[in-house]
């Protein structure tokens, strides 16, 4: 009985060891992981199928499916920008979050204030538009900025990301749980938070700045 015992336990620890380096190996090779990224030049970085300053919203939804908004946004600095949001997609093993900033210029964006419906004052001061449904299709030919990925999966702590990404060139500490994680020449930054949901934010390596 015992030497039966001592047969299950070993097999069932050979099987939770197998199943793990199987799933660790799959989501390595799995393709559109958010760790692969790929720099063709300065101004144009690859991940997910979308090029950051190439690929429009409208490409974009194709890939993603349907948008869940867009929204016109201006800082307390009174700065525009504009927004798509996906809501949650599926890309390989994991569902995400995905939001794309919008290349438009500032004349653009704030000539867009006359075609909204909806005006909201939210945090410091900043303000948001929602646009008039004939606007919103016409951003679908505007191309993305940079991307905002934000996984359902709770498993992407520290160690996950270093396997993955490596070093950072610089790490920034945000309060007690979350750090900002910079990787300059990819174009990537992170915030790892300890207690909620990382943020992985890409854009061009020539767009990129390290926050100080």
């Amino acid at each position: 009985m015992k030497l039966a015992l001592l047969i299950i336990f070993s097999i069932s620890i050979l099987a939770s060891g197998l199943f793990y380096f199987t799933t660790d190996n799959s989501l390595n090779e799995a393709a559109d992981m958010p760790w692969h990224v790929t720099v063709h030049d300065p101004e144009h970085t690859e991940v997910f199928g979308i090029t950051i300053n190439k690929t429009t919203l409208g490409q974009a939804r194709k890939l993603f499916g349907q948008l869940d908004g867009i929204a016109l946004f201006q800082n307390e600095q009174g700065e525009f920008s504009i927004e798509g949001y996906f809501g949650k997609v599926t890309i390989g093993p994991f569902s995400a979050r995905i939001i794309a900033s919008l290349n438009a210029s500032q004349d653009d964006l704030k000539s867009l204030t006359e075609h909204t419906i909806k005006r909201v004052i939210i945090e410091n001061g900043s303000q948001r538009w929602t646009l008039k449904s004939e606007k919103q299709v016409e951003q679908g030919k505007r191309t993305i900025k940079s991307l905002s990925y934000i996984p359902v999966y709770s498993g992407m702590d520290q160690s996950f990301i270093l396997q993955r990404f490596g070093e950072p060139a610089r790490r920034k500490v945000v309060d007690d749980t979350t750090q900002l994680w910079f990787y300059p020449e990819q174009g990537v930054r992170i915030m790892v938070d300890d207690d909620g949901k990382e943020l992985f934010e890409y854009m061009a390596p020539a767009q990129f700045k390290i926050q100080e």
